[in-house]
């Protein structure tokens, strides 16, 4: 009887922290309040978010590069970096990111990025693994700016554990 209570202590108590884990008020947040237009940006073909890192134009506010490290792997922290162009630093706001794997629940992967001194925005991540071992994912980046905010949803493959 002594080992069903620990069992089950055991039990509630694992549930308690995937919970508290799963439910982090940093990232369960609403989005960002969007003022103006929201503007798609178009994904050039040769865009590799891993690696080299993928230029995207915001129009006339300027380019951003968005890039993470060459190798991405699930429930290992990765650092995405955007860094504006120009005077695209100029007219950036809030930058933000979104991960999601098309057609399924991986729950709430949204990071706020921060900028740093230099004006660049980063975020260290870390993403979930999949149960049915997919490795395809979407990076859904906002950048909120004064000219509206501009919305990217860049794909990629994370690599094998």
């Amino acid at each position: 009887m002594n080992q069903a209570r620990w069992l089950v202590a055991t039990f509630v108590i694992l549930a308690a922290l995937s919970f508290i884990w799963g439910h982090n008020p940093d990232q369960v947040r609403l989005k960002d309040t969007v003022y103006g237009p929201v503007i798609a940006v178009v994904i050039p073909n040769d865009c590799t978010l891993k690696g080299v890192g993928c230029d995207l134009s915001l129009g006339q506010i300027g380019n951003v590069l968005v890039r993470a490290p060459k190798e991405i792997k699930p429930l290992k922290k990765f650092s995405l970096v955007v860094e504006p162009q120009g005077d695209a630093s100029k007219s950036m706001g809030a930058v933000s990111v979104d991960f999601q794997m098309v057609g399924m629940d991986m729950g709430i992967n949204r990071y706020p990025l921060t900028r740093s001194s230099d004006g660049n925005y980063a975020q260290n991540i870390i993403l979930p693994v999949c149960t049915t071992t997919r490795t395809d994912w979407v990076a859904d980046l906002s950048f909120t700016t004064t000219a509206g905010t501009f919305v990217a949803k860049i794909p990629f493959i994370v690599d094998h554990r």
